[in-house]
């Protein structure tokens, strides 16, 4: 079985894989006050409340947007497997181009993120993933990483408008609303978050796909908030939330030696 661990701004995502099979799915909040003990064991918790032995893991990936957690999380999985973590970061084989300034500037989940949409649904794409942050990316028909744009997340913007402002007040966030008139503040705030956010992945589309190569492109959206973040999307929207772990099997399988061809009898 396979551990992959995605560590994000927010949660840490934990993914076991039996083979193709998405055994396991859980989250860890991330705080970096915690000890690598105390995440160790909360994983080794949770891979017994799932009934997944410790011992059947024989493989692990990490990818991290957070080097403060980085250690702890990979010297926590060290505890619980006794194997070392392969880290998503420049060197790991991709199986697409990289087309920015610097690519080892590329998260490792928008790493698993493009691998795993290009290997599910082909090229070319847009990819959403929904999270802390909103990305939005395009990669050609070339298997080509073209580049993005970040955004705040859909609740960091909720949590903004409430704490930056006297008079507005605290929303909890559900859709879809089709109404794009809100008839109270509380009304207005939540439909122009949920309106806004489908049109503005609606825009990029629009953009992307008038780019070179990006003809007739898939937009594949992903992460915690990518329901809210597309439900009243015009445009399809392909909705994956394990694209990230997905991902980050199959760079964990790229990253393996190659076995050498048996010579011909």
């Amino acid at each position: 079985m396979l551990l992959a661990i995605d560590i994000g701004n927010s949660n840490v995502s934990l993914g076991v894989f039996q083979g193709e099979t998405l055994r396991l799915r859980a989250k860890i909040s991330v705080q970096a006050r915690r000890s690598a003990d105390e995440y160790a064991a909360m994983l080794y918790d949770l891979l017994r409340l799932h009934g997944v032995a410790r011992e059947g893991i024989d493989g692990c990936i990490l990818s991290s947007v957070v080097p403060g957690v980085t250690g702890l999380v990979e010297a926590a999985a060290r505890t619980v497997t006794g194997l070392s973590p392969v880290r998503v970061g420049p060197g790991i084989r991709t199986g697409f181009r990289i087309r920015i300034d610097d690519p080892s500037q590329l998260g490792g989940d928008l790493v698993a993120d493009t691998l795993a949409a290009l290997t599910e649904y082909g090229a070319p794409l847009v990819l959403v993933d929904a999270g802390t942050v909103t990305s939005v990316a395009a990669v050609d028909a070339d298997r080509t990483y073209l580049g993005g744009c970040i955004l705040p997340g859909i609740r960091a913007s909720a949590a903004l408008l409430k704490e930056t402002t006297a008079l507005l007040p605290a929303i909890e966030l559900a859709g879809p609303e089709e109404a794009c008139l809100g008839r109270s503040s509380a009304e207005a705030i939540r439909r122009g978050l949920l309106l806004g956010n489908a049109m503005m992945v609606d825009g990029f589309i629009d953009r992307y796909t008038a780019l070179p190569g990006m003809a007739g492109a898939v937009c594949v959206a992903t992460g915690g908030s990518c329901e809210l973040v597309t439900a009243l999307c015009r445009r399809e929207v392909v909705r994956d939330p394990d694209l990230t772990l997905k991902g980050l099997r199959y760079l964990y399988e790229s990253s393996q030696p190659r076995k050498p061809r048996r010579p011909a009898p």
